[in-house]
């Protein structure tokens, strides 16, 4: 027993220091981005290329990261992905333009690598408390995220550290995860081989039997599920300040809305997946909470004051941020085991990114073709309706 409860207490930490790094090596950029245009003389067109990069090789690579893990284990596949991290991190700030581009593709490599495994950790071990883990791990996630967008400028400017040793920070939270996951590795006591123990996966003969995802019709609600949140997400954060200031907003007051986006997502961030984790069928949450998402969306294309904007912003992050813990807890409950949540995780956020990626770009294409915020939004407002459909079908308590 104090053997079980040492290795959930290391798991738990892999868990904690892990999320740590998976959001603010990202959003730590956009406020110090101006600084880095300037010292490298980027293009408008490579500058913004910094935040979708990372939302491509997401894509690309979480399908992958279900064999990669099958062949070496969990733990050893978090640690390359933090590997990979890491090494983004460093080459970003040190390696001139090209270093840049590439460091900011082997973040997006890394923080895959977490996004996808972490939900397979929580199903393999917190099994009794997935709602629990879920809930700390998103939190955690969203915390961060606030907590690297916010310290950016005091740290690169206030303190003249500059862009390049800011992002060295999350270098140090890495490397701290990277010990974590070391120490968790050695306490497993894998074989030589890389083979994993049988708790972590399945046989392979057995695995190989498995139908493929792609014709499971729950794997690809679940895609829709994480790919409508994320689209309209990474949609508001592109452009919620721009579209507040071109209905008149001020600077200051637009910025406030965007804080507010961030900031308020994080009491649904714990607090749906502790609400799921209590019961068997989760479609009524799953609907409520998508629909929050629409609620926020039309009250926010309607409100005509600030005051009613940050209510509607509000609104929004809680089902968004809702939507997204509700994912993640989905992963996990709708998996037969550990390894099956890593499939499944990968293949929904695989779905979920390439929307995300295509999400910021169609709202501004529409706009330029429009010349009016309110159809991105009413874009936006079918998005997230198809998903609280989606979270309704997905709630079912059942498994692939």
């Amino acid at each position: 027993m104090k053997e079980h409860n040492q290795k959930r207490i290391l798991l738990f930490l892999v868990i904690i220091t892990t999320a740590i790094c998976l959001r603010a090596p990202i959003t730590s950029v956009g406020s110090i981005l101006y600084a880095i245009t300037a010292d490298l003389q980027l293009s408008n067109t490579v500058a913004g290329s910094i935040t979708t990069i990372p939302l491509i090789v997401m894509a690309l690579l979480s399908p992958w990261v279900s064999q990669i893990s099958r062949r070496t284990g969990i733990i050893r596949a978090l640690l390359i992905g933090l590997s990979l991290l890491l090494a983004g991190i460093l080459l970003r700030s040190f390696g001139g333009i090209y270093g840049l581009l590439t460091g900011t593709a082997l973040i997006g490599a890394g923080i895959s690598f977490g996004n996808v495994l972490i939900p397979a950790v929580i199903k393999s071990f917190f099994s009794d408390k997935i709602g629990a883990m879920t809930g700390v791990f998103t939190t955690t996630m969203s915390i961060c995220s606030g907590i690297g967008a916010g310290i950016s400028v005091p740290l690169a400017v206030e303190l003249g550290w500059g862009w390049r040793w800011t992002f060295c920070v999350w270098a140090v939270t890495v490397l701290v995860a990277m010990a974590v996951s070391a120490a968790q590795l050695k306490h497993m006591g894998q074989t030589d081989s890389g083979r994993q123990p049988e708790i972590w996966s399945q046989k392979e003969e057995h695995v190989q039997k498995q139908k493929p995802l792609y014709q499971v019709p729950l794997a690809w609600w679940m895609a829709v599920l994480f790919g409508g949140q994320s689209c309209v997400f990474y949609m508001l954060v592109s452009w919620l300040p721009t579209i507040a200031a071109d209905r008149g907003v001020s600077v200051v007051a637009a910025g406030m809305l965007a804080t507010v986006f961030q900031v308020a997502a994080i009491p649904a961030n714990f607090g749906v997946p502790m609400l799921a984790g209590r019961w068997r069928n989760q479609s009524p949450l799953a609907t409520a909470i998508a629909g929050l998402g629409v609620i926020g969306l039309i009250g926010f294309l309607l409100a005509g004051s600030v005051f009613q904007m940050a209510v509607s912003v509000a609104i929004l992050a809680l089902g968004l941020g809702g939507t997204f813990s509700l994912s993640l807890v989905f992963f996990a409950m709708r998996a037969s085991d550990g390894n099956q949540a890593v499939r499944l995780s990968g293949f929904a956020q695989s779905v979920g990114y390439v929307l995300a990626a295509i999400g910021p770009a169609l709202a501004g294409a529409l706009y330029d073709w429009s010349h009016n915020w309110s159809i991105p939004l009413l874009l936006a407002v079918f998005i997230m309706v198809v998903a609280m459909v989606a979270g309704t079908v997905v709630g079912r308590d059942r498994q692939i």
